[in-house]
Parts: structure tokens; C-alpha cells; sequence
């Protein structure tokens, strides 16, 4: 059983994001295709939240807009403090820089750069003097310690999402994306990979918030949203969390 949770927080300290009548819209001003249509969406820090929904409800959608790889059409987004919308293109890439981890399902490792190199060099790239030592732990955390100088094309697919995990939670973020972390991934594999991708939120503290086709991981997360035709339809509190 699900318990309804209202939208509309009472404490904005504790909003990790907030969107107000966001919408997005594609194509030419001719033949425009409307892909969101004014979501209204608060998310607690600390909170895990699965986005369930068909292909082309506009689920990755919304997350490329939380996460700034996107603009919204309109409305407003502030996410870890920031006024999204209000932003330019190099401000928000400064502000999503720290605050915000990515795990997509394609794992978008960098192949001449070894797995510490593809965590540690966007540390590096960020300012921090200790990137190395920083990833080293990360990958350790991830069980990959004995991997550290091993290449993208060397390493398993499990192995590579691990990599991409460590990449994400390494900067210590407020809030963690994932799309569909597991997409690439065997059963048996994937099943080590939620449980990490869970434990690396713990550990960080971070707000998460995963994209996902499977009923069974969103029962994992606080919250689950199920989205269709580009509307959030049905906002709900697991059962172990109402």
C-alpha cells in the first residue's frame, strides 16, 4: 500500500529542489511538440525518489531539466540553492559543478583514460588538490581498488558503472541523477549495482533521484512519481517510508 504525499513542502530549507510550472517544448515554432507541461515538484534533501513512467512520458525529460544538461521552456527550477532558471550557460555549468552527480545507463567513461584518471580528472578540472587520493577512495569504496589503472575496454560492464558511480559521488554532491542506471547491465550484475548506487547515497547523504522501467527498484527509493504524457500522475510514499 501507498500513502499520498503532498507535493508543497512546509520547510524550504529542507527542499533539495523545487520546480514550479516547468514546461518544455521542442522543435521549430511551425511544428513545436510539447514534452512537459507545467510541473509543479518539491524534493526533499536526503530523499530517495524513483521517476516511473512509459517511454516518452517525459521522465529523462524532467531529469535533463532538475540536472541543468537541459533548459526549461518556462517556469522555475532551484536545485541545491540555485536558481536554474535564472542562470546563463556558464553560470549554471558552475553551479551544477559540485552539487550535482550523474549516472546515465551508457556509461560515458573517457577509453584512453584509466578508471582513476576518469574519476580523478574532473576532480582535478573542479580545483581539487587532492583528485587522486580523493578517487582512489571512491573506486576502493566501489570495490575496485585492484582496478585503479586498468582502461574502460579492460573492465566489465559492472565494473565500468562502478567506475561511473565513484565518478558521480567522488565531488561528495548534494543530489545524485541516475537514468536508468542498469539499462546496460545483466540481472544478476545490476542487482550489485542498485545496492551500491544505494549505499554510495547513504554514505554522501545525498539526495537521490533515479529514472527508471522497474517497479521493483522505485519500491527501494521514499518516494515514487509515476509520470504520463509529460504530467507527474500519481506521487506516492512507499509503504515502508508512509
Amino acid at each position: 500500500m501507498h500513502a499520498p504525499l503532498k507535493n508543497d513542502v512546509s520547510n524550504p530549507v529542507d527542499i533539495a529542489i523545487r520546480a514550479r510550472n516547468v514546461t518544455l517544448t521542442l522543435g521549430s515554432d511551425a511544428a513545436p511538440t510539447s514534452i512537459l507541461h507545467g510541473i509543479d515538484l518539491d524534493i526533499v534533501a536526503g530523499q530517495s525518489v524513483a521517476i516511473l513512467g512509459p517511454s516518452g512520458s517525459g521522465k529523462s525529460s524532467l531529469m535533463a531539466i532538475l540536472s541543468g544538461l537541459e533548459r526549461a521552456s518556462g517556469g522555475s527550477v532551484e536545485v541545491a540553492g540555485a536558481a536554474f532558471h535564472d542562470l546563463d550557460e556558464d553560470s549554471l555549468a558552475r553551479a551544477r559543478r559540485g552539487r550535482i552527480g550523474i549516472v546515465l545507463q551508457s556509461f560515458h567513461l573517457l577509453p584512453t583514460m584509466t578508471a582513476l584518471e576518469n574519476v580523478a580528472v574532473p576532480l582535478e578540472l573542479a580545483g581539487a588538490d587532492d583528485a587522486f587520493d580523493r578517487a582512489a577512495r571512491e573506486l576502493e569504496a566501489v570495490g575496485l581498488g585492484h582496478r585503479l589503472t586498468h582502461y574502460p575496454t579492460q573492465l566489465s560492464g559492472g565494473e565500468q558503472q562502478r567506475v561511473a558511480i565513484a565518478r558521480a559521488v567522488a565531488p561528495s554532491p548534494a543530489i545524485l541523477f541516475a537514468d536508468e542506471p542498469t539499462g546496460n547491465l545483466d540481472q544478476a550484475t545490476s542487482a550489485g549495482i542498485v545496492d551500491l548506487l544505494f549505499d554510495r547515497h547513504r554514505a554522501a547523504a545525498a539526495t537521490l533521484v533515479i529514472i527508471t522501467h522497474d517497479p521493483a527498484l522505485a519500491e527501494r527509493c521514499d518516494r515514487i512519481l509515476r509520470m504520463r504524457d509529460g504530467n507527474i500522475v500519481e506521487d506516492v510514499m512507499t509503504a515502508m517510508r508512509a
